[in-house]
């Protein structure tokens, strides 16, 4: 019954120095909201570029294996063969030089006359699908010391442009990150800071008739979560805001150059929210908690 009384008064106290001083509370909500709003924007574009990194690093795990056009069918079946017992390989397709040149003439459209009579340059070759895109340097080292194997292609400076973005982007969204959630900590620690600051004298009288720690922050940090808590509510909403704007207008005009780019909303919706509720609880917290500790010395 003691402890239900003391979290009854903690409650009443938090929601009670939210509102005596309202706009001193909307400033800080306002700041919170604005720290995780943008938090949760950045926490979406990383999402998406290493989503698309990672869509786009699949589309180019392939390598093109041309073989020795002079080669028997049972020899090019042992190519394949070979092929197949490299790891990470997932899929082998043969295509012959004239399916190869057909396939060009198509291309062509209406202008496949002017390949008439040409000879044909092209090879047999092996379409070779690989599961890791990462390892394509270390599989296409493997593919040169098959016997009949002439050339193999890849796009071997896209995958490493791919690589390095990947690894740029993650390292460079993580102290983005780091950093918002120092600036919202502060932001949250300076208003409830003032707010103990205007019932220091109050501290001070409970403190001396014996009242412990835990009962003189308790309030403050309900007070820093319901802060956190609100600016946690609005910030989602402005984040699944913009995120559907985009997807909307934005994305619709993308679709028919780069396609489908963007993840839907439902992928990291969440994630969104977890994050953004969590930090802004977390920060709301800790914050209280360090604004108050200097006036815990009576």
């Amino acid at each position: 019954m003691k402890i239900i009384s003391k979290i009854s008064y903690s409650l009443k106290q938090g929601l009670k120095g939210i509102f005596s001083n309202k706009t001193m509370s909307a400033i800080s909500i306002v700041s919170v909201t604005s720290v995780l709003a943008i938090l949760g924007i950045v926490l979406c574009i990383v999402l998406n570029i290493n989503s698309f990194i990672e869509t786009a690093k699949d589309e180019v795990n392939e390598l093109r294996v041309s073989v020795n056009s002079e080669l028997k069918e049972d020899e090019v079946e042992n190519i394949e063969t070979e092929l197949k017992k490299i790891t990470g390989v997932v899929s082998i397709k043969y295509q012959t030089k004239e399916e190869a040149f057909n396939n060009m003439k198509e291309s062509f459209g209406d202008d496949d006359h002017l390949l008439d009579g040409v000879k044909n340059p092209l090879d047999n070759y092996y379409i070779v699908t690989i599961e890791d895109s990462s390892t394509i340097e270390s599989i296409a080292s493997k593919i040169e010391k098959v016997a009949g194997v002439t050339d193999i292609q890849y796009y071997q400076d896209i995958m490493e442009n791919f690589l390095s973005t990947s690894n740029t982007v993650k390292k460079f969204g993580g102290i983005v990150i780091v950093f918002l959630l120092i600036v919202c900590l502060v932001l949250i620690s300076n208003t409830i800071k003032a707010r103990v600051y205007s019932k220091k004298e109050e501290i001070q009288v409970i403190k001396y008739i014996g009242g412990s720690n835990r009962f003189v922050v308790t309030p403050f940090i309900v007070e820093g979560s319901i802060i956190g808590f609100f600016g946690s509510i609005i910030s989602v909403l402005i984040c699944a805001g913009i995120y559907k704007y985009v997807i909307d207008n934005i994305q619709l005009s993308l679709n028919s150059i780069v396609g489908n780019v963007m993840m839907p909303f439902s992928s990291i919706s969440l994630l969104l929210v977890s994050v953004l509720f969590i930090t802004g609880i977390a920060v709301g917290i800790l914050g209280s908690a360090l604004s108050v500790k200097k006036y815990l010395k009576v």
